[in-house]
C-alpha cells in the first residue's frame, strides 16, 4: 500500500505545479494530500479506507488525464468525493478537520455574546466582541490540541 500511496502523491504534486492558482483552490489539492496519507495509514485496518483509496487512484488518474481542460462534471465529482472521504474520517476515526473547533465556537461566543450583550451588559456592542474572543480563543486552543494529538485531516 505505501507504494501506492507514494504514486498519488506523485500525481497529486504533478497535479499542483499544472495547474492555475483558480484550479489549485477548487481541487483543495493540499487537502487530498492529507486526504490520501490518511487513507494510506488507516487501509490496513479499515475496509472503507481500502476501498477508498482504490477510488482515490482511479480519480486522481482520472483528473490527471483531464487536468489541461477539465469539465464541471469531473469538478463535481472531485468535490464529492472529498466530501464523502472527509465525512468517513470524521464518522469512523474521529477526525476533524482544520478549524473546525474556531468556528464552532466562534459561533456559539457570538451567540453567547448577544445574550449576554443584552441581558447583563444591556449593550449588545460590548457583548459581542466579547464572545467573540472568548469563543475564539476556546475554539483555538482545541485545535491546537487536536492537532498535538494527529486528530486534524
Amino acid at each position: 500500500m505505501e507504494n501506492n500511496g507514494n504514486e498519488l502523491k506523485l500525481i497529486i504534486n504533478k497535479l499542483k505545479q499544472t495547474v492555475d492558482t483558480q484550479t489549485f483552490k477548487k481541487l483543495e489539492l493540499e487537502k487530498c494530500e492529507r486526504l490520501v496519507e490518511r487513507l494510506t495509514s488507516f487501509s490496513e485496518s479499515c475496509e472503507e479506507c481500502q476501498r477508498k483509496f482504490i477510488e482515490a487512484e482511479e480519480h486522481f488518474s482520472r483528473l490527471d488525464e483531464h487536468i489541461d481542460q477539465l469539465p464541471t462534471s469531473e469538478m463535481k465529482e472531485h468535490k464529492q468525493f472529498v466530501s464523502q472521504t472527509v465525512a468517513h474520517f470524521e464518522k469512523e476515526h474521529d477526525l476533524v478537520t482544520e478549524g473546525y473547533y474556531v468556528s464552532l465556537y466562534m459561533s456559539i461566543g457570538l451567540g453567547l455574546g448577544v445574550m449576554f450583550g443584552l441581558t447583563i451588559f444591556d449593550n449588545i456592542g460590548l457583548g459581542i466582541p466579547i464572545g467573540f474572543a472568548i469563543g475564539l480563543a476556546i475554539g483555538s486552543g482545541l485545535d491546537a490540541d487536536a492537532k498535538k494529538k494527529g486528530k486534524t485531516i
